[in-house]
């Protein structure tokens, strides 16, 4: 091959290597199409599994944080004024500016439901959808407020007959935002005094059988206010067999 045919040769070489330089590279519409559907397939799989996962942590964490806020209110009281010998005969009001006003961080007090965030006096439900008996708010029976963190709290001197001493402490994690069920953010404490006294998840004296039994998906009514306890002996977890749903 002579000087003349190699100098051509190399042009054309030349020539093509820069032709290619033009060429852009990408997907078709197809590939990107089916990219997205495979992307959109994952999503709808796993996005609602993550949002149970977060709004339980979530569920968790504030349960906690009442637990810990009103078990450090009763201990404050407790050794500033001891325990109250008959909280009933005392009468809510009483009772409460004595032995928990002083010792939390109040935000505001429930004088009727629009001031908590509820359109009704019984806004709470059981898992089950059936309605909770028990009111919000009670003259003389009990104290409604919401602390600086927006956890409300109902305390308890005495149930509906008036008659009978009640230390039930009703929590509602977020207030009136919903969904106002029992076992998912409405949860029931109680005052004992035994073993060292407290503020402890209802149920706490229950096995772990009658509160597996209580608290699950075959018992979505009653057994839900025990659902607390059962949060905590799970070692502060909602497990799969938690009447989430």
């Amino acid at each position: 091959m002579d000087n003349k045919q190699n100098r051509r040769t190399n042009k054309e070489l030349l020539h093509f290597a820069q032709s290619n330089k033009n060429v852009k590279s990408g997907f078709t519409l197809a590939e990107v199409l089916i990219t997205l559907g495979i992307i959109g397939v994952v999503a709808a799989m796993t996005i609602p599994g993550l949002m149970t996962h977060f709004q339980q942590e979530q569920t968790v964490t504030k349960l906690k944080k009442a637990l810990s806020v009103i078990n450090q209110a009763y201990r404050l009281s407790y050794d500033d004024v001891g325990e109250p010998e008959n909280a009933l005969k005392l009468g809510a009001d009483e009772y409460f500016k004595t032995y928990w006003a002083p010792y939390i961080k109040i935000l505001s007090y429930c004088k009727k439901p629009e001031d908590c965030g509820y359109n009704s006096n019984y806004p709470w439900k059981y898992i089950n959808g059936q309605k909770f008996d028990s009111a919000l708010i009670f003259p003389n029976t009990r104290t409604t407020f919401y602390s600086m963190d927006g956890i409300l709290y109902s305390i308890f001197t005495t149930g509906g007959d008036l008659k009978t001493p009640l230390y039930d402490i009703n929590v509602d994690i977020n207030g009136g935002a919903g969904p106002n069920k029992v076992g998912r953010d409405v949860f029931m404490f109680t005052r004992v005094q035994e073993d060292g006294g407290g503020v402890r998840p209802k149920g706490y004296n229950l096995s772990d059988s009658d509160l597996k039994k209580h608290c699950s998906k075959s018992n979505r009514s009653a057994g839900s206010v025990y659902c607390a306890e059962r949060i905590r002996r799970a070692g502060w977890k909602i497990d799969n067999s938690y009447p989430w749903k």
